[in-house]
């Protein structure tokens, strides 16, 4: 078994996000291959437990500012700790964490790279140039075709060393359908006073304007005549209690109160994707992988999803789930009519075959893998 790097990943907090889920996933990962210590260094937050618990080690910083003078002082402690630690390896995946790592690599000569996971705004050269901080490393690794093209186009003049490597969610553990047994699921519906037999679509995520989850109030309206058809909507609204309101009041406009169920921070995700019967995806965000695709997929689950951003690139259209364009309020209600309408042969073998495609190309052991190979081809 090849050593592996002593790596430093770098991040500005570590609360609820992709980004910091696949921070610490990572962290955890080489915790286990071989002895040798791995680190997190962030501004600390709601998941620092998870991650040492996994047998990483947290170093505080205050990483989450974009003050110049802190991205300066965090760049020294950074090259300080690199020395005090050993460390072979920086990975940063934030943008003003960056530019204090580019320092701390230019003190130490101890190399970087940058994961891209935004879609980044560019509204002027002095935003680009900041952004800039993302590629400016060994090489950046991007998350999707998707990225790949907004990295080429936006930094074309640096020429960065671009290498895909797709975020991997975990099929064998947190989410395997394997986990609940009927009785959980029909427990579960019977507290949130869902039908046994009710057909159920699901909205997850954070709730926010751009993540449309309207259209699915909205969808579930003009679906009159399925008066078994419910919604759950499991998310939070992270304090914007209007944000929920507005949802509550659209499904009272439509007449479907009494068919839609806003949940709010949920722990068990798993467990709402397992007794739903199709998972709706309506967001008009830019989204650069598309994280609840993947779990949906991994759960043995249609869903149906905006053709925006790297949605598309997870889904196989008509056949792991369904794309429809952003806003189209009609092709989301044709798409759900023809889910309704399926054979149980027809969608269970559609089912089968979106966890089997996430479980191939989309799962965590080989984003370990793939991003193992890449630090230990670095610091050689």
């Amino acid at each position: 078994m090849k050593k592996k790097p002593v790596v430093l990943q770098i991040v500005p907090r570590l609360n609820s996000g992709g980004v910091e889920r696949v921070t610490i996933d990572t962290a955890g990962f080489l915790a286990q291959y071989d002895d040798t210590p791995t680190y997190v260094a962030s501004a600390g937050g709601i998941l620092v437990p998870q991650l040492t618990q996994r047998g990483a080690i947290h170093i505080q910083l205050p990483l989450a500012t974009k003050n110049p003078f802190k991205i300066i002082w965090n760049g020294l402690r950074l090259a300080k700790i690199v020395q005090e630690h050993g460390i072979e390896l920086l990975h940063v995946r934030s943008r003003a964490p960056a530019w204090s790592t580019l320092i701390a690599s230019r003190l130490t000569g101890v190399p970087f790279i940058t994961t891209y996971h935004g879609a980044y705004r560019i509204n002027a050269p002095l935003k680009n140039w900041y952004n800039s901080a993302m590629v400016r490393g060994k090489c950046v690794i991007s998350i999707s075709d998707f990225v790949s093209r907004l990295i080429k186009e936006h930094h074309k003049t640096l020429d960065p060393k671009i290498i895909k490597i797709y975020p991997g969610v975990d099929v064998r553990g947190f989410l395997n359908p394997s986990h609940y047994t009927l009785g959980d699921l029909l427990r579960q519906r019977e507290e949130w006073d869902i039908p046994p037999d009710a057909f159920v679509m699901l909205a997850v995520g954070r709730i926010a304007r751009a993540k449309r989850f309207d259209l699915a109030v909205r969808a579930l309206g003009k679906l009159a005549d399925h008066q078994n058809l419910y919604l759950v909507i499991a998310g939070s609204d992270q304090g914007r209690s209007d944000l929920s309101q507005n949802l509550l009041d659209l499904a009272q406009q439509f007449g479907v109160t009494e068919r839609v169920r806003l949940v709010q921070d949920f722990k068990d995700i798993p467990l709402v994707y397992a007794l739903c019967d199709l998972v709706l995806f309506p967001t008009e965000m830019m989204e650069t992988y598309g994280r609840i695709t993947a779990e949906a997929g991994a759960m043995g689950k249609i869903i149906i999803a905006t053709d925006v951003g790297a949605i598309a690139e997870l889904i196989l259209d008509g056949e792991t789930g369904y794309v429809f364009p952003k806003g189209n309020l009609e092709a989301l209600v044709d798409i759900i009519r023809k889910v309704l309408s399926m054979s149980p042969e027809k969608k269970l073998s559609m089912e089968n075959k979106a966890r089997t495609h996430v479980g191939t190309h989309f799962n965590a052991e080989r984003m370990y893998t793939e991003t193992l190979k890449l630090y230990q081809e670095i610091i050689s």
